[in-house]
């Protein structure tokens, strides 16, 4: 967050290649490759089980202005994921070895 907060305070602009080295960004394409890139990474995040996807983002929401990794580990999952439906989907998609058909709830 310190080099974030300075390059926003700073209005200095920085390359990709340094945000990237900071951490800011994930990754780095050339422009030619960038829509592609970001199609091919939303489609994974869309393969995942919505119902896990908005706990996580809702736990690292939540634990990333704890004051320490062991109060950010406390922190816990809203609602009881693993007694949805998606979650009884996943596991019979697991042993049927199948793709898994995710409803949201």
């Amino acid at each position: 967050m310190g080099a974030a907060l300075e390059i926003m305070l700073s209005g200095d602009l920085i390359t990709a290649q340094e945000a990237y080295r900071i951490g800011l960004v994930n990754q780095v394409v050339p422009d030619s490759e960038l829509m592609s890139t970001a199609t091919k990474m939303a489609e994974r995040f869309m393969d995942c089980a919505p119902l896990a996807v908005r706990a996580i983002k809702e736990t690292v929401m939540k634990a990333r202005d704890l004051p320490s990794l062991e109060a950010a580990l406390r922190v816990r999952f809203g609602g009881n994921i693993n007694a949805t439906e998606d979650a009884r989907e996943g596991t019979r998609a697991f042993n049927e070895k199948r793709k898994p058909v995710w409803k949201g709830i």
